[in-house]
């Protein structure tokens, strides 16, 4: 398995690293997988966002994660409500947690595949979404994915790296260094 180091400041530092997959998860790879799927329409988007935290919450992801985790749920579901009708009525969420990955993502059945701006248009108050999920996944050394699917229709998935917290002073310590890997607590995976 090809591996890099998800936060390259702080392996200067010789602080709270992780090691990351380069590539997206892999099914047979998962610990835990939770899918559901809501309408496309605006109001299910606060819907989709509380379910996915839930189930994160549950799986002892770590409250800066969440964060996270809520805000790139409500940015993918949010473009599927705004761009996939009429051609999707619904919107699929997966949420794959692996070892040393987080991936979420986002299925709908319009055939369009969007690409993310690389700059904000002042002049607009919209279509900042995929540039602040891939902004987010960048950062945190993981990578933002946008592909066909077979049957039909789209999958935007990002992926963020992960790490079990052995214990309380471990996450400390790593947030504490603005380490950007979702962080979940050991006790709880599985």
């Amino acid at each position: 398995m090809r591996t890099t180091v998800s936060n390259p400041s702080a392996a200067r530092r010789r602080t709270h690293t992780h090691r990351v997959p380069a590539s997206r998860p892999k099914p047979g790879n998962a610990v835990c997988v939770y899918g559901f799927t809501v309408l496309a329409v605006p109001a299910e988007v606060p819907v989709a966002r509380k379910r996915a935290a839930g189930v994160l919450r549950d799986w002892g992801l770590h409250e800066d994660g969440l964060h996270t985790a809520s805000l790139v749920i409500s940015e993918l579901v949010g473009n599927a409500a705004r761009h996939a009708v009429p051609q999707s009525a619904r919107t699929t969420v997966t949420l794959t947690r692996t070892g040393t990955t987080l991936a979420l993502a986002v299925h709908d059945d319009h055939p369009f595949l969007p690409l993310p701006r690389l700059e904000a248009d002042p002049g607009r108050d919209c279509g900042r979404g995929l540039m602040i999920v891939d902004s987010l996944a960048r950062e945190a050394g993981g990578a933002l994915h946008v592909r066909p699917m077979p049957a039909r229709g789209k999958e935007i998935q990002a992926v963020f790296p992960a790490a079990d917290s052995a214990d309380s002073a471990d996450l400390a310590a790593c947030l504490a260094a603005a380490c950007p890997v979702m962080h979940f607590e050991r006790k709880r995976l599985g």
